[in-house]
């Protein structure tokens, strides 16, 4: 995997909302999100030193094909290098990141429970599952210097927002009415 430069202007947003005192919201489109969280998070810290350097992780029911529980990802990680499957050198960057760092793994539909605390980072993971309230929720809990980041897997382009269908959308369907038109995701974009 070559390296590839990223735009000027991310690091820059950056380093603007750290000085600012303001949240950054980013909206990650496309697979390669494992990379991209990893790079984000370690250019909000070398912006601001004296960030709060915990992340919050708020998903529907998934994680992006990794466990948060630590024990179990070492035991998967000592049975890839028993099967030959992984180098025993070798060190993914995105598993550094989810060993190293404090990150709290919430449910949207436990949110609640994360009122009170301040995050560093935020990462909001399944946009389908999202209320404005949960969105609301979530980012209040990141502290002014900090930054949102929003996934979006399996969408080559914004546009594809304007016509997905949300989960809260099927509260909304009767006989009567089976489209519903998603006017948040207008809005939002």
């Amino acid at each position: 995997m070559g390296k590839k430069a990223i735009d000027s202007r991310i690091p820059a947003l950056i380093r603007n909302a750290a000085q600012e005192h303001k949240r950054g919201f980013f909206v990650v489109v496309g697979d390669r999100q494992k990379d991209v969280i990893v790079n984000l998070h370690y250019i909000l810290q070398t912006a601001n030193l004296k960030a709060n350097k915990s992340v919050l992780w708020a998903y529907k029911n998934k994680l992006l094909g990794f466990t948060s529980h630590r024990k179990k990802r070492e035991q998967k990680i000592k049975k890839e290098i028993k099967r030959g499957i992984r180098d025993v050198d070798s060190e993914d960057p995105f598993e550094l990141f989810v060993s190293t760092q404090n990150i709290r793994y919430v449910y949207y539909k436990e949110t609640e429970k994360i009122l009170g605390n301040t995050y560093g980072m935020c990462i909001l993971q399944d946009f389908e599952a999202i209320t404005p309230n949960l969105l609301a929720r979530t980012i209040e809990t990141v502290e002014g210097g900090g930054l949102v980041v929003m996934l979006l897997k399996g969408m080559s382009s914004l546009k594809q927002l304007y016509t997905l269908s949300m989960d809260i959308h099927s509260r909304y369907r009767t006989e009567a009415h089976g489209d519903v038109i998603a006017r948040f995701n207008e809005r939002f974009i």
